[in-house]
Protein backbone atom coordinates (compact mmCIF):
# COMPACT_ATOMS: atom_id res chain seq x y z
CA UNK A 1 0.00 0.00 0.00
CA UNK A 2 1.36 3.43 -0.98
CA UNK A 3 2.14 5.92 1.74
CA UNK A 4 1.64 9.64 1.29
CA UNK A 5 4.80 11.61 0.52
CA UNK A 6 5.47 14.71 2.57
CA UNK A 7 6.16 17.04 -0.35
CA UNK A 8 7.16 19.90 1.94
CA UNK A 9 9.90 17.82 3.59
CA UNK A 10 11.37 16.68 0.27
CA UNK A 11 10.49 19.69 -1.91
CA UNK A 12 14.09 20.56 -2.85
CA UNK A 13 14.81 16.92 -3.73
CA UNK A 14 11.66 16.68 -5.83
CA UNK A 15 12.78 19.65 -7.93
CA UNK A 16 15.84 17.74 -9.19
CA UNK A 17 15.23 16.75 -12.86
CA UNK A 18 16.66 13.26 -12.33
CA UNK A 19 14.23 12.65 -9.47
CA UNK A 20 10.42 12.47 -9.15
CA UNK A 21 7.54 11.80 -6.76
CA UNK A 22 7.45 8.20 -7.97
CA UNK A 23 11.11 7.77 -7.09
CA UNK A 24 10.56 9.35 -3.69
CA UNK A 25 7.73 6.88 -3.17
CA UNK A 26 10.08 4.03 -4.07
CA UNK A 27 12.62 5.17 -1.49
CA UNK A 28 9.89 5.46 1.12
CA UNK A 29 8.93 1.83 0.50
CA UNK A 30 12.54 0.59 0.70
CA UNK A 31 14.40 -1.12 3.55
CA UNK A 32 18.12 -0.64 4.09
CA UNK A 33 20.38 -2.53 6.50
CA UNK A 34 23.59 -0.77 7.55
CA UNK A 35 26.20 -3.01 9.14
CA UNK A 36 28.37 -0.79 11.32
CA UNK A 37 27.45 2.49 13.01
CA UNK A 38 30.79 4.28 13.08
CA UNK A 39 32.26 6.88 10.73
CA UNK A 40 30.82 5.38 7.56
CA UNK A 41 27.65 3.79 8.90
CA UNK A 42 26.44 6.70 11.02
CA UNK A 43 27.00 9.22 8.24
CA UNK A 44 25.20 7.00 5.71
CA UNK A 45 22.30 6.42 8.11
CA UNK A 46 22.00 10.17 8.64
CA UNK A 47 21.93 10.92 4.90
CA UNK A 48 19.48 8.16 4.02
CA UNK A 49 17.13 9.19 6.84
CA UNK A 50 17.08 12.76 5.53
CA UNK A 51 16.60 11.49 1.96
CA UNK A 52 13.49 9.57 3.01
CA UNK A 53 14.38 5.89 2.88
CA UNK A 54 11.43 4.25 4.62
CA UNK A 55 13.13 1.74 6.92
CA UNK A 56 16.74 1.89 8.11
CA UNK A 57 18.22 -0.81 10.34
CA UNK A 58 21.63 -0.21 11.93
CA UNK A 59 23.60 -3.23 13.17
CA UNK A 60 26.34 -2.47 15.73
CA UNK A 61 27.20 -3.52 19.28
CA UNK A 62 30.08 -1.08 19.83
CA UNK A 63 29.96 1.81 22.27
CA UNK A 64 30.78 5.41 21.42
CA UNK A 65 34.31 6.51 22.31
CA UNK A 66 35.94 9.94 22.28
CA UNK A 67 37.93 8.98 19.18
CA UNK A 68 34.67 8.45 17.25
CA UNK A 69 33.69 12.11 17.45
CA UNK A 70 36.16 13.45 14.91
CA UNK A 71 34.66 11.49 11.99
CA UNK A 72 30.96 11.34 12.85
CA UNK A 73 28.27 14.03 12.66
CA UNK A 74 25.61 12.82 15.12
CA UNK A 75 27.52 11.70 18.23
CA UNK A 76 28.42 14.18 20.99
CA UNK A 77 30.55 14.04 24.13
CA UNK A 78 27.40 13.26 26.12
CA UNK A 79 27.01 10.03 24.10
CA UNK A 80 30.39 8.56 25.09
CA UNK A 81 29.93 5.12 26.64
CA UNK A 82 26.52 4.57 25.02
CA UNK A 83 25.73 2.05 22.29
CA UNK A 84 26.12 3.41 18.75
CA UNK A 85 23.08 1.68 17.26
CA UNK A 86 20.74 2.82 20.03
CA UNK A 87 21.92 6.44 19.92
CA UNK A 88 21.54 6.48 16.14
CA UNK A 89 17.99 5.15 16.46
CA UNK A 90 17.15 7.86 18.97
CA UNK A 91 18.66 10.77 17.07
CA UNK A 92 17.60 9.78 13.56
CA UNK A 93 14.03 9.24 14.76
CA UNK A 94 14.03 12.89 15.86
CA UNK A 95 15.42 13.99 12.48
CA UNK A 96 12.74 12.14 10.48
CA UNK A 97 9.77 10.83 12.44
CA UNK A 98 8.01 9.74 9.24
CA UNK A 99 10.32 6.76 8.65
CA UNK A 100 11.30 3.70 10.70
CA UNK A 101 14.74 3.64 12.34
CA UNK A 102 15.79 0.51 14.19
CA UNK A 103 19.06 0.14 16.06
CA UNK A 104 20.07 -3.48 16.60
CA UNK A 105 22.62 -3.92 19.36
CA UNK A 106 24.47 -6.95 18.05
CA UNK A 107 27.52 -7.86 16.00
CA UNK A 108 26.93 -9.33 12.54
CA UNK A 109 28.57 -12.75 12.22
CA UNK A 110 28.16 -15.95 10.24
CA UNK A 111 25.46 -17.19 12.61
CA UNK A 112 23.10 -14.23 12.36
CA UNK A 113 23.87 -12.21 9.23
CA UNK A 114 21.35 -13.95 6.98
CA UNK A 115 18.59 -13.34 9.50
CA UNK A 116 19.68 -9.71 9.93
CA UNK A 117 19.48 -8.98 6.20
CA UNK A 118 16.33 -11.02 5.53
CA UNK A 119 13.75 -9.06 3.50
CA UNK A 120 15.99 -6.03 3.06
CA UNK A 121 16.36 -4.29 -0.29
CA UNK A 122 20.04 -3.44 0.07
CA UNK A 123 22.93 -3.75 2.54
CA UNK A 124 25.39 -0.95 3.30
CA UNK A 125 28.93 -1.58 4.46
CA UNK A 126 29.80 0.54 7.48
CA UNK A 127 32.45 -1.86 8.76
CA UNK A 128 36.17 -1.45 9.31
CA UNK A 129 37.60 -4.83 8.30
CA UNK A 130 37.80 -6.97 5.19
CA UNK A 131 36.66 -10.18 6.92
CA UNK A 132 33.23 -8.73 7.73
CA UNK A 133 32.97 -7.37 4.20
CA UNK A 134 33.61 -10.82 2.78
CA UNK A 135 30.89 -12.14 5.10
CA UNK A 136 28.48 -9.48 3.82
CA UNK A 137 29.45 -10.39 0.27
CA UNK A 138 28.64 -14.08 0.83
CA UNK A 139 25.26 -13.24 2.40
CA UNK A 140 24.52 -10.83 -0.44
CA UNK A 141 25.30 -13.22 -3.27
CA UNK A 142 23.67 -16.23 -1.60
CA UNK A 143 20.43 -14.35 -0.90
CA UNK A 144 20.46 -12.17 -4.04
CA UNK A 145 20.55 -8.88 -2.10
CA UNK A 146 22.50 -5.89 -3.49
CA UNK A 147 25.07 -4.26 -1.26
CA UNK A 148 27.38 -1.24 -1.36
CA UNK A 149 30.97 -1.71 -0.25
CA UNK A 150 32.82 1.24 1.29
CA UNK A 151 36.16 1.60 3.00
CA UNK A 152 38.44 4.39 4.21
CA UNK A 153 42.10 4.50 5.21
CA UNK A 154 44.30 7.54 5.56
CA UNK A 155 43.21 9.96 2.84
CA UNK A 156 41.80 7.36 0.44
CA UNK A 157 38.24 6.05 0.29
CA UNK A 158 36.56 3.47 -1.92
CA UNK A 159 32.99 2.51 -2.66
CA UNK A 160 31.28 0.13 -5.06
CA UNK A 161 27.73 -0.98 -5.66
CA UNK A 162 27.34 -4.74 -6.04
CA UNK A 163 24.28 -6.39 -7.60
CA UNK A 164 24.40 -10.22 -7.50
CA UNK A 165 24.25 -11.73 -10.97
CA UNK A 166 24.90 -8.40 -12.70
CA UNK A 167 28.10 -6.86 -11.34
CA UNK A 168 31.40 -8.19 -9.96
CA UNK A 169 31.27 -9.10 -6.28
CA UNK A 170 33.93 -8.14 -3.76
CA UNK A 171 35.74 -11.44 -4.32
CA UNK A 172 36.08 -10.62 -8.04
CA UNK A 173 37.94 -7.43 -7.23
CA UNK A 174 39.71 -8.37 -4.00
CA UNK A 175 43.08 -7.55 -5.56
CA UNK A 176 41.94 -3.91 -5.79
CA UNK A 177 40.73 -3.70 -2.18
CA UNK A 178 43.27 -2.95 0.53
CA UNK A 179 43.27 -5.55 3.28
CA UNK A 180 44.84 -2.91 5.55
CA UNK A 181 41.68 -0.79 5.52
CA UNK A 182 40.62 -1.44 9.10
CA UNK A 183 40.27 0.17 12.51
CA UNK A 184 44.06 0.13 13.07
CA UNK A 185 44.58 2.59 10.20
CA UNK A 186 44.35 6.33 10.59
CA UNK A 187 41.56 8.17 8.80
CA UNK A 188 41.38 11.87 8.03
CA UNK A 189 38.27 13.27 9.71
CA UNK A 190 36.47 14.56 6.61
CA UNK A 191 36.89 11.40 4.52
CA UNK A 192 34.16 9.11 5.99
CA UNK A 193 31.40 11.68 5.40
CA UNK A 194 32.45 12.13 1.76
CA UNK A 195 32.66 8.40 1.12
CA UNK A 196 29.32 7.89 2.90
CA UNK A 197 27.77 10.47 0.56
CA UNK A 198 29.04 8.57 -2.47
CA UNK A 199 27.89 5.29 -0.92
CA UNK A 200 24.40 6.70 -0.35
CA UNK A 201 24.14 7.96 -3.92
CA UNK A 202 25.05 4.49 -5.21
CA UNK A 203 22.50 3.02 -2.78
CA UNK A 204 19.74 5.31 -4.02
CA UNK A 205 20.57 4.54 -7.64
CA UNK A 206 20.37 0.80 -7.01
CA UNK A 207 17.09 1.13 -5.10
CA UNK A 208 15.66 3.04 -8.06
CA UNK A 209 16.79 0.42 -10.57
CA UNK A 210 19.79 2.32 -11.92
CA UNK A 211 23.19 0.83 -12.71
CA UNK A 212 25.94 1.47 -10.13
CA UNK A 213 29.10 3.29 -11.19
CA UNK A 214 31.74 0.61 -10.60
CA UNK A 215 34.62 0.90 -8.15
CA UNK A 216 35.07 4.55 -7.15
CA UNK A 217 38.34 5.60 -5.50
CA UNK A 218 38.76 9.05 -3.99
CA UNK A 219 41.91 10.65 -2.58
CA UNK A 220 40.86 13.53 -0.36
CA UNK A 221 44.37 14.97 -0.10
CA UNK A 222 45.05 15.06 -3.83
CA UNK A 223 41.37 15.81 -4.58
CA UNK A 224 41.18 13.23 -7.33
CA UNK A 225 38.68 10.54 -8.32
CA UNK A 226 39.27 7.32 -10.18
CA UNK A 227 36.48 5.13 -11.50
CA UNK A 228 37.19 1.53 -12.47
CA UNK A 229 34.77 -0.51 -14.54
CA UNK A 230 35.85 -4.00 -13.47
CA UNK A 231 34.42 -7.07 -15.14
CA UNK A 232 32.99 -10.10 -13.36
CA UNK A 233 35.39 -12.98 -12.82
CA UNK A 234 33.72 -16.16 -14.18
CA UNK A 235 35.99 -18.24 -11.94
CA UNK A 236 35.11 -16.27 -8.79
CA UNK A 237 34.60 -18.72 -5.95
CA UNK A 238 31.64 -16.69 -4.60
CA UNK A 239 29.51 -15.27 -7.43
CA UNK A 240 30.90 -17.68 -10.04
CA UNK A 241 30.97 -20.99 -8.18
CA UNK A 242 28.58 -20.11 -5.32
CA UNK A 243 30.95 -21.18 -2.58
CA UNK A 244 30.13 -19.22 0.57
CA UNK A 245 33.09 -20.07 2.76
CA UNK A 246 32.76 -17.06 5.06
CA UNK A 247 29.24 -18.14 6.03
CA UNK A 248 30.38 -21.70 6.58
CA UNK A 249 33.83 -21.41 8.19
Amino acid sequence: MKQTINKERYKKQLLVPEFSEQKQQKLQQSTVVIIGGGGLGSNSANLLARTGVGTIKIIDDDIIELSNLHRTSLFTEDDIGKTKSMILEEKLSMINSEITIKGINTKADKNNIEELVHKTDIILDGTDNIKTRLLINDASVKNNIPWVYSGVAGTIGMTMGIIPGKTPCIRCISQNISSSSNSDQGTFSILPSIVASIQCMETIKILLGEKPSGLIIYDIWKQCFEQMNIQKNPACSCCGKHSFEFLEE
